[in-house]
């Protein structure tokens, strides 16, 4: 706390009336005839108003209007995180939290993803561009926590519980760099599924490839041949199961502006999955979904009319945005839901 020191001079000689004056600040001083002493009495200052500390470049220094201050961080309310087990670690030092206690990833990945194939349900596979790989979207912990009846086809360590934090799923994207959260619409449609029926477990393989046209995926295209080489791989170390149950598709993208083209190549390449030996001709569904570009979405609702019980259409145009043509992670959530509403309803 500041002090304001009024010094009082008291002469030695009270009868003198001469001023002491102390010029080396020791307390004792001159009246010009005699030594004199000071007496101090120390008055406490009038404490000013605080003010506010500005912040501007948010570098934990700022500038209340007189000099600089250190911005007192309000700590942050803590959203309640169900993890089931899942190892969250914010600042991949290695060491976590599992919503209970410390925990290392290594661990958590060793003790909670190995997968359990028996009893699997649905085989979901989602193909298409860069929506169909979640495009580095952010997770919401609270709801994209990991589930054992959610399993995903890895990149490196083959059939795993899904986590959207730890894994590597395909290429170098999130989630697929691991250690790194990042949402994915496979995960969110498994999710969907559960919601509706809790009794399935739901097996994901992620197949897209981000930025090609859907000339990529025709019969000898580089798309088609890496998604075929990754679903026959998955499928191998499923020894009850021998075909997809839904094929989610999310491109349109890179065709914009050629959508009558776009629509004739979707309807051969649905043409052509129905001859994969992954794929049942009489049962697999094929669902596509919006794009940002409202001129592919109108063909995509084709799929609606085509009088083929097997193909359908969602609706994507009404969810945000986080740039021209990539959908959020809180999107992916809504359109995944929608994706498992429709697989659902076309009787999966």
């Amino acid at each position: 706390m500041k002090y304001l020191i009024l010094l009082l001079a008291m002469i030695a000689n009270a009868a003198s009336g001469e001023e002491c004056i102390d010029t080396d600040g020791d307390g004792w001083g001159w009246t010009g005839s005699a030594s004199c002493r000071i007496e101090q009495h120390v008055v406490e200052e009038v404490k000013p108003e605080l003010k506010q500390c500005v912040d501007t470049d948010g570098d934990g220094w700022g500038w209340n209007g007189t000099e600089s201050c250190i911005v007192q961080s309000k700590p942050q309310p803590t959203i309640p995180i169900k993890t089931t087990g899942l190892c969250v670690d914010t600042d991949n030092d290695g060491w976590g939290w599992n919503g209970i206690s410390s925990c290392t990833i290594k661990r958590e990945i060793e003790a909670e993803t190995t997968a359990h194939i028996d009893g699997i349900t649905d085989v979901v596979v989602m193909m298409g561009q860069s929506n169909a790989l979640g495009n580095q979207t952010l997770v919401n912990l609270e709801h994209d926590y990991a589930d054992e009846r959610i399993l995903a086809w890895t990149k490196n360590d083959g059939w795993q519980i899904a986590n959207l934090c730890t894994q590597v799923w395909r290429g170098t994207w999130h989630p697929w760099q691991g250690g790194s959260c990042g949402n994915h619409p496979a995960f969110q449609i498994a999710k969907g599924i559960l919601a509706k029926d809790d009794s399935r477990k739901v097996a994901i393989i992620p197949a897209g490839d981000a930025g090609q046209p859907i000339s990529s995926w025709n019969e000898n295209g580089s798309s088609l041949i890496l998604a075929r080489q990754r679903i026959e791989s998955a499928l191998d170390k499923l020894p009850q199961i021998n075909h997809v149950n839904l094929i989610a598709w999310s491109q349109g993208e890179s065709d914009h502006g050629n959508e009558h083209n776009w629509y004739n190549s979707l309807t051969d390449l649905i043409y052509r999955l129905r001859q994969e030996n992954w794929v049942d001709a009489d049962s697999t569904k094929f669902v596509a979904q919006e794009t940002a570009w409202s001129s592919v979405n109108d063909v995509v609702h084709w799929l609606e009319s085509d009088n083929d019980p097997l193909t359908g259409a969602i609706t994507a145009s009404d969810q945000p945005l986080k740039d021209v043509a990539h959908f959020t992670g809180d999107a992916l959530r809504v359109i995944g839901r929608r994706y498992a509403d429709k697989y659902l309803k076309m009787g999966g």
